[in-house]
């Protein structure tokens, strides 16, 4: 059984240490579901959650207002959408990533729809994973619609 707490403060340890972390207004981050990692974001942070809409993301300023979505996961209440590209960093959560800095979410490809122009652009946000050490595979399972993450960082390591 892993310890969720222990093991998000250690990410937190990892992202805080980080200067675009420290540095980036407007972050893009996501409402832990199941043992996804918890993080503790910094209050001087303007926080955008996704939200599923015709089977891609969109941002929202977090007011402290949810709804669960089909899945069950808590989306923002706030309708607004924020613009993708003013968004200076996106933490996004994974179930598996390889060496080569590819994820695997729970499969809907929310995530790679979304961000798949965005990850060609200089311009656009970092694409940062959160998890775990031990969610590290050693399969190329990456296809041509999965989008490439900049960095995945873990309790114990950050991948770039």
């Amino acid at each position: 059984m892993i310890d969720v707490s222990v093991l998000s403060k250690l990410i937190d340890k990892q992202l805080k240490a980080d200067p675009l972390f420290n540095e980036c207004e407007n972050l893009g981050t996501y409402m832990a579901f199941d043992n996804e990692p918890s993080l503790s974001i910094p209050k001087n942070k303007r926080i955008l959650l996704p939200k599923i809409h015709n089977e891609k993301l969109t941002f929202h300023l977090n007011e402290n207002k949810f709804k669960k979505n089909k899945f069950g996961i808590e989306e923002p209440v706030n309708d607004d959408i924020f613009p993708i590209n003013d968004i200076h960093l996106i933490l996004i959560p994974l179930i598996a990533f390889n060496i080569d800095l590819y994820r695997i979410g729970y499969g809907g490809g929310y995530y790679d729809k979304t961000l798949e122009h965005i990850s060609k652009i200089s311009a656009g946000p970092k694409l940062w994973g959160i998890g775990y050490d031990f969610q590290m595979v050693d399969i190329n399972f990456q296809d041509k619609f999965d989008i490439r993450l900049d960095k995945v960082i873990t309790e114990k390591n950050i991948y770039v």
